[in-house]
């Protein structure tokens, strides 16, 4: 016989209805996986081998993580998504608290008291890696959401991972290593992550080896542990928690796009002010050189007699001082011409020379010296035969 899924579902529902003891039963187990929604609040009651998921309203009661309390209420199948979900009616705790919690509690007191959870020890996360190391399974969503992030934003940046199990035996061991392989390699933040899950899918990030890995890597870490409603200690020791793996790979890059386009409508809206301004500075300019036109045109229009007066006052003075300049240059040609010894001579004077220059003395020639007399029109050489000294 071959049936839907749904004839499946149906069949299965209708059995459950029927069943007498899950309509009406007490189940005790430790409180796990807490989250409010908007009526009530979700979470699962566990033991050592089993787990079931719960609801209740809040009327019912306000559950706490990891009080082992006693549930009463009904079994609920589920036909469109074929699960089962325990309805509780009334919520009883117990004196006891879960063993699991007592031990995440213990260990996060421990590790608060050694500072590895102090804000003054975390480190800055850089905006723009070059190089990202991600510790994470490689099989998972999240390795393929960091990296189409990271990408999108930089494309210029190398996306490392080191592959490791998220939960299970060993997984602890694995993540731990992970973040210390980074210690020696040259990323510049690193990334650990995994998606959501219940507390016990998680709990390989509340260990202390790999909270003391997270603590001692010398690289900023990121941590992306499941969802915004999940805590772990991985969360509390790195430098920085994100709400899913996509907003880690957001914390670690910038968006290159973003900052191209804003930079370019920067250097547009500049090189519009430029323009204006020069645009500006021009009709100012233009402005400025008309009214000095006009400025200078009226100063000299106002005083052209003026000018015009100094000017003729100059001339005249120019021409006083040439006609004074002439009147000395002739009378320096006077004088000259009148000492000039041509003339001298044209007047019936001579001059006497001998053997040593001009004769100024009779004291300079002897009786039977040649001497040489010199007239207007020529030369006599004579003898001297007599001389008188005055």
């Amino acid at each position: 016989m071959t049936i839907s899924v749904t004839q499946l579902n149906n069949y299965v529902r209708g059995l459950l209805d029927i069943d007498g003891v899950l309509n009406s039963l007490s189940v005790c187990g430790e409180i796990t996986n807490l989250k409010k929604s908007r009526d009530g609040w979700y979470f699962s009651l566990k033991d050592e081998a089993a787990s079931v998921n719960c609801f209740c309203y809040d009327s019912v009661a306000v559950p706490e993580q990891g009080n082992v309390v006693v549930a009463e209420g009904q079994l609920n199948y589920f036909v469109k998504s074929g699960s089962v979900s325990f309805f509780v009616k009334r919520l009883v705790a117990t004196k006891n608290t879960g063993e699991a919690y007592l031990r995440f509690v213990e260990l996060k007191e421990k590790l608060k008291k050694e500072g590895l959870f102090d804000d003054e020890r975390k480190r800055i996360v850089p905006h723009c890696c070059n190089t990202v190391g991600v510790v994470t399974s490689e099989n998972g969503a999240v390795i393929h959401d960091i990296t189409n992030v990271v990408l999108r934003r930089q494309p210029f940046t190398d996306v490392v991972l080191y592959p490791v199990k998220v939960q299970g035996t060993g997984s602890e061991e694995e993540i731990a290593r992970g973040i210390g392989f980074f210690n020696g390699y040259p990323v510049d933040a690193v990334i650990v992550g995994r998606g959501g899950g219940s507390n016990e899918d998680l709990s390989a990030f509340n260990t202390e080896s790999v909270v003391r890995a997270v603590a001692a890597c010398n690289k900023p870490v990121v941590s992306a542990v499941g969802h915004g409603v999940d805590y772990t200690l991985c969360d509390f020791a790195a430098d920085k928690r994100a709400v899913t793996p996509s907003e880690a790979a957001e914390f670690v890059t910038m968006d290159a796009a973003a900052i191209k386009n804003r930079l370019t409508n920067d250097l547009e809206r500049i090189a519009n002010v430029l323009r204006g301004n020069m645009q500006s500075y021009g009709e100012k300019t233009a402005y400025v050189a008309e009214r000095i036109g006009v400025k200078v045109d009226t100063l000299f229009e106002r005083n052209k007699r003026g000018i015009i007066a100094d000017i003729l006052t100059c001339e005249r003075k120019l021409e006083i001082e040439i006609s004074e300049r002439e009147k000395a240059v002739e009378n320096g040609i006077t004088r000259l011409t009148s000492i000039n010894p041509v003339n001298v001579l044209k007047r019936g004077y001579a001059y006497l020379s001998g053997g040593s220059g001009i004769i100024k003395s009779v004291r300079n020639i002897s009786v039977g010296d040649d001497i040489k007399l010199t007239l207007q029109d020529g030369e006599i050489t004579a003898t001297v035969k007599e001389k008188v000294t005055k």
